[in-house]
């Protein structure tokens, strides 16, 4: 059985990493008092890593494929169809194993839509069985209905499902009759005792539905995250439907005085994970920095390496 605590050792002193809430903190040499009273320990030889740097980031998203069974107007990488050199099972596997080797704890799969991939379950499995935190980004709209008993028997830390509004809203961005069918598999998956998280893109279509998804997916899931669309991919052309820096701003407001009415469940906005996940000011002696590139790193299907995750669909020079 796998602890739930992995401390991974670094210059500084130590990195802990809860694989069961996917959260990670910095133990300094004389704060080892802070540590869990058992962990796995991943250790390292740290004379000759960079004093200002993690050696390895706390999490890889890994963009799996770019084929997908919707076409969503705000998709921020185009997703549809299979992409050009899309890794193969056993080039994934291997991935994973490096990524083990160098101590990444966590991996976060994303597309397109990972399950259309065929071998999707054997890559799970293979990343699982490494002791890696393994968790998935969906859609939630499966071809087969396999999928949910499948992705249940996995036991993953967490599976993050896209309810981007109302049924209305959710529909007119992803296609009519989704949002009903992401619902039911949502409510199948928790009835099935699997971790949840929802994502939600805030646009101007969305913008007054927050209590209204809370209340309908708030006692299935464990976590919920509002964020702003990002301006690339598909969204590109629907920039005038994202929202303003001032209607960002009234949404958080609205948002801090409506999550007291739902203490049941973790509810982020405002780049609540951006802010999480970012180095900030410390004793440690780290660079400061967002999560791109310090604690966070992409890794695309054909075998690309990136620094974030909007950065290939900016500009390809940013690789």
């Amino acid at each position: 059985m796998k602890e739930r605590f992995i401390l991974r050792d670094e210059v500084f002193g130590g990195a802990l990493f809860d694989r069961k809430l996917l959260r990670h903190k910095f133990i300094t040499r004389h704060n080892e008092a802070q540590l869990p009273k058992e962990f796995e320990h991943w250790r390292a030889k740290t004379e000759n890593l960079p004093q200002d740097i993690l050696y390895a980031p706390i999490r890889v998203y890994f963009e799996t494929t770019r084929f997908c069974n919707l076409s969503c107007r705000h998709c921020f990488n185009s997703s549809g169809k299979k992409g050009k050199g899309e890794m193969t099972t056993d080039q994934m596997v291997k991935s994973l194993v490096g990524m083990r080797d160098d101590h990444i704890f966590d991996v976060r799969f994303t597309g397109g839509e990972f399950t259309m991939r065929p071998d999707w379950h054997e890559i799970l499995r293979a990343g699982v069985d490494l002791g890696l935190a393994i968790s998935v980004n969906t859609n939630s709209v499966f071809e087969n209905q396999r999928v949910l008993d499948r992705l249940a028997s996995l036991d993953l830390p967490q599976i993050t499902l896209s309810i981007d509004g109302n049924r209305e809203h959710h529909d007119f961005l992803r296609g009519e009759g989704n949002f009903d069918k992401a619902i039911a598999n949502l409510k199948t998956l928790h009835e099935k005792g699997s971790n949840l998280r929802t994502n939600t893109v805030v646009t101007q279509h969305s913008l007054a539905d927050m209590q209204e998804i809370i209340e309908l997916v708030g006692p299935f899931v464990a976590e919920m995250n509002f964020f702003y669309m990002r301006p690339t991919g598909r969204a590109k052309k629907i920039q005038d439907e994202g929202v303003s820096f001032e209607e960002l701003y009234q949404f958080n407001n609205l948002a801090k005085e409506l999550i007291k009415k739902y203490p049941g469940v973790n509810i982020m906005f405002g780049s609540q994970v951006t802010r999480a996940n970012s180095v900030q000011l410390n004793e440690m002696g780290l660079k400061i920095g967002g999560p791109d590139g310090f604690t966070r790193f992409n890794l695309l299907a054909d075998g690309s390496m990136w620094a974030g995750g909007y950065s290939p669909y900016i500009d390809r020079a940013f690789g």
